[in-house]
């Protein structure tokens, strides 16, 4: 990657103070629709829900399909619900309702481009206030104004957030990766000033990560039956998509996600429809893949997910034993404390590797090497912490 340039830097120091020449209302997408009737009809595709084999945005209870999750976020919000993701122009409602306790006014800042102009009016302020406070604020989801501002057909990046962890990494991206990767990214929110944080400062690795997290002594709860400080993954698309094989090849997120259309009149323009590529095979994966028919490569897909998907469930025994060998001994006080600190230790990194994995929304095929040596890892390192307390 190249070294950023003093422009990149000067837009970083900009944007990520929330503060501007006052605050830009925001245009509904609707009132686009004359100017860009064909991309507009496709962003209303995103109000249908789809499904594939291994992922979708059809909503299912992943508590109730993968139970463990409730022993591995006991004590925090996402053991109370878990739904899956009905996709952007859904995002500001399901926030909203969501049974899960939120921080801060800070929840919406990649569920709205409102919260983008709450930021330019309040400042640094705004990422404190409640949620209660922010939710009267909050009349659009996400939209034409979160990659393109009022300016249709644009590239803007306006997440503060990610604009500083680019700033850590010192690195350049391209803009059609980074305009997705400024939500798609693992985040915290700062104890204090509830700023979304990007833990960058070490990398894009779950090992930097895992040391940030470390060095600035940072948790997200305490899981109340093993003791140990844990952290929880939100959906790491954009790292996880950095050195995998279609990164490799230059391609970018709207190269698979926003294939070319074209319209009755014979103009060429980029469907807005933010879905699977399974489901627009012959679109966005057949130009690249032509030696295979668009049955073949679902196919193909799908083995590559049910792979990874039988070995998060492996991972999954290895963290649950863990965590119940865990409780028992917190319990029982066995062992020394130093034993259960260095247990709780493989916890903590297993299950932020566990999770690396499965929040990941591609189910592991944005880069499956990856998902697999994160699940080895997983499995290793609980392994490690039951053969401990054994």
């Amino acid at each position: 990657m190249k070294k950023r340039s003093a422009l990149l830097l000067a837009i970083v120091m900009f944007l990520a103070t929330g503060c501007g020449n006052g605050a830009e209302e925001v245009i509904p997408a609707s009132e686009w629709e004359d100017e860009h009737p064909q991309v507009y009809e496709t962003y209303l595709r995103n109000n249908e829900m789809v499904q594939t084999t291994f992922g979708g945005s059809v909503p299912i209870d992943y508590l109730e399909k993968y139970p463990e999750l409730k022993t591995f976020y006991e004590g925090y919000g996402f053991s109370i619900e878990y739904l899956r993701a009905r996709g952007h122009t859904y995002a500001l409602e399901d926030v909203i309702h969501t049974e899960r306790p939120k921080a801060a006014a800070s929840c919406f800042a990649c569920k709205s481009p409102d919260y983008l102009k709450l930021v330019q009016e309040e400042g640094i302020t705004a990422h404190s206030m409640t949620f209660e406070e922010a939710t009267e604020k909050m009349v659009n989801s996400i939209s034409c104004y979160d990659c393109h501002e009022n300016t249709p057909g644009v590239i803007n990046i306006n997440r503060g957030h990610f604009f500083t962890g680019v700033e850590n990494l010192g690195e350049e991206f391209e803009p059609q990766e980074m305009v997705c990767g400024q939500c798609h990214v693992e985040y915290y929110q700062d104890p204090e000033t509830k700023v979304v944080t990007l833990p960058w400062h070490n990398g894009l690795s779950t090992g930097g990560m895992l040391q940030y997290f470390d060095d600035i002594g940072y948790s997200d709860w305490e899981h109340p039956s093993t003791g140990t400080q844990l952290l929880k993954v939100q959906h790491p698309e954009f790292e996880t998509f950095q050195d995998s094989l279609h990164s490799g090849f230059g391609l970018t997120c709207i190269d698979c996600h926003m294939p070319s259309e074209e319209s009755p009149e014979g103009d060429t323009f980029r469907s807005h429809h933010w879905t699977s590529p399974l489901k627009t095979v012959e679109a966005s994966c057949i130009g690249c893949h032509s030696d295979q028919t668009p049955e073949s490569l679902i196919s193909w897909v799908e083995d590559i997910q049910g792979n990874v998907e039988e070995r998060m469930n492996e991972s999954s025994e290895a963290l649950l034993e863990l965590i119940a060998l865990l409780a028992e001994e917190t319990n029982n006080q066995t062992v020394s404390d130093q034993v259960l600190q260095d247990a709780r230790n493989y916890h903590r990194q297993a299950q932020f590797k566990w999770d690396f994995v499965f929040v990941e929304n591609s189910e592991g095929y944005h880069n499956n090497r990856l998902a697999l040596q994160l699940l080895d890892e997983a499995s290793e390192l609980a392994q490690n912490g039951i053969d401990l307390l054994r």
